[in-house]
């Protein structure tokens, strides 16, 4: 029931340290009743790709990422008070399951990685292994009667090669692995946390989605930093790691406490066919998927149409999915719910056999996440100034895009948004100038990097760490508003 969370790239986190947090909320502008801080500008110049007209660390670079930000706030500022702010169906869905997502991931902060207290033996032990690569020859299985006939021939002393061969074609598949990885922690624990021999066979071992694997060490080989700024960069992260994977081992110690007791109980004669009629919605064809990803993802910020985010099926809508903990929750219920968090499924790629036995999973994840948000709102941690952040964030972009696709409706699509929403955006600056105000010594410590990135997070119901850049602009002047001391 408890999956990992690779979420350090987490909303709190920005430049400082994840100890720190408030450093990263500092105030770098405020336009009107908006504020864009540190961490804004970082994550949204480093986590989208930005256009080519503003894609290098230069200072006339960084201000005309400004320029865009407060460009954004201006639109959504104005777009309120023009149109009273019009909503498609589905953001107010989007904008929840956006809020409880922080939300949750707040609480793995407040209750995981915050709580961590790092031994320095185990520092100088990762700081070891972390220059280590294992050289391996790996096999991964399904799990029931296929699992036990591969540990009976390993019982009878089959090699590992005539255990893959009898059931594949292709080669053994091999692979290194660093301690660094983003490895499954049975990995990392069998291969760096004790000592381990040449030849030996690790496993079988068994991964939550029921599958197996299991691995034969052929060798390894240990790199050595030998300048102090190298084994000073390699101490913090090791650090920086060991902080992460405990905290997300304290994390699920929480989960566990708050899902006790918590009990689900599927309606076979609902389920089953129910299943196979989403299964049918799940397996679209390739091409089809990857247009809707890349549309959701590079045109129209992060939003997909209900009908890719939850599945509809009038025809079992009032009959009983599950009861929880004695509560009756219908396919109507259900839909509902994850309109507003779509389903995560942990194996992510699986063919139609194994369908129902991964959604039920999903919806087994899903219900997990239904109590740690409840948690979440009993701590009052909507409350926070950072969730109110996040969410603003979130619905700013949204309404600042969909006021500039009005605004650019009649126009040519042959000339780039940017130029056509620059005398707009000039204007805007001129209308609110009195309203703005920017920390320009704040801004001007700010470093970003040139390297171009696309940041997600896994095993959550929005990958997408941040909206995307916002081009309206290739303006570098900043020559309105007032400066913040």
């Amino acid at each position: 029931m408890n999956r990992c969370l690779f979420i350090l790239l987490f909303f709190i986190s920005g430049c400082s340290s994840p100890n720190d947090p408030d450093k990263s909320l500092e105030i770098l502008a405020k336009v009107g009743n908006r504020t864009i801080t540190v961490q804004d500008f970082l994550r949204r110049s480093e986590y989208t790709l930005r256009p080519d007209y503003c894609r290098g660390n230069q200072y006339i670079h960084k201000k005309i990422i400004l320029n865009n930000l407060i460009a954004e706030k201006l639109l959504a500022i104005e777009s309120e008070a023009v149109n009273k702010q019009i909503r498609p169906e589905n953001l107010d869905a989007f904008l929840k399951g956006r809020k409880e997502q922080a939300m949750r991931q707040l609480l793995y902060f407040q209750e995981g990685y915050n709580k961590v207290e790092l031994q320095k033996s185990d520092i100088n032990h990762f700081f070891k292994m972390a220059g280590r690569t294992y050289h391996i020859n790996y096999f991964s299985f399904p799990g029931g009667a296929f699992a036990d006939s591969v540990k009976r021939a390993l019982n009878h002393h089959i090699s590992l090669e005539d255990i893959f061969h009898a059931n594949f074609d292709e080669s053994l598949p091999e692979r290194d692995v660093k301690w660094i990885d983003n490895n499954d922690p049975i990995i990392n624990d069998a291969l760096f946390k004790e000592p381990v021999q040449k030849g030996q066979i690790v496993g079988p071992y068994y991964l939550e989605d029921g599958s197996a694997f299991l691995m034969r060490i052929n060798g390894w080989t240990d790199q050595l930093n030998l300048s102090e700024k190298g084994n000073m960069d390699q101490h913090t992260l090791v650090v920086n790691t060991l902080m992460e994977r405990k905290g997300i081992e304290l994390y699920k110690s929480y989960i566990a406490k708050i899902m006790a007791g918590k009990n689900i109980e599927f309606n076979p004669d609902v389920f089953l066919p129910y299943a196979g009629a989403i299964q049918q919605q799940f397996f679209r064809s390739k091409e089809e998927k990857e247009t809707a990803i890349s549309n959701a993802l590079f045109k129209a910020g992060e939003f997909l149409s209900l009908e890719d985010i939850k599945p509809m099926n009038q025809k079992y809508k009032d009959l009983v999915l599950f009861t929880l903990n004695g509560d009756y929750w219908t396919v109507k219920d259900f839909e509902k719910n994850i309109a507003s968090h779509p389903l995560v499924f942990r194996k992510k790629k699986m063919n139609k056999s194994e369908f129902s036995h991964q959604f039920k999973l999903a919806i087994v994840d899903f219900i997990q996440d239904h109590y740690l948000t409840k948690k979440a709102y009993e701590l009052g941690l909507d409350k926070t100034n950072t969730i109110y952040l996040n969410e603003s964030l979130w619905a700013d972009s949204f309404t600042a895009y969909q006021s500039a696709k009005l605004l650019m409706s009649t126009q040519s699509d042959s000339v780039e948004q940017h130029v056509l929403m620059k005398p707009i955006i000039d204007n805007l600056q001129k209308k609110y100038s009195p309203q703005i105000s920017i920390n320009m010594k704040l801004f001007e410590s700010i470093k970003i990097s040139s390297v171009d990135m696309f940041v997600t997070q896994g095993n959550v119901p929005y990958p997408v760490i941040v909206p995307s850049f916002p081009s309206f602009t290739n303006d570098s002047y900043i020559d309105y508003g007032s400066t913040i001391n």
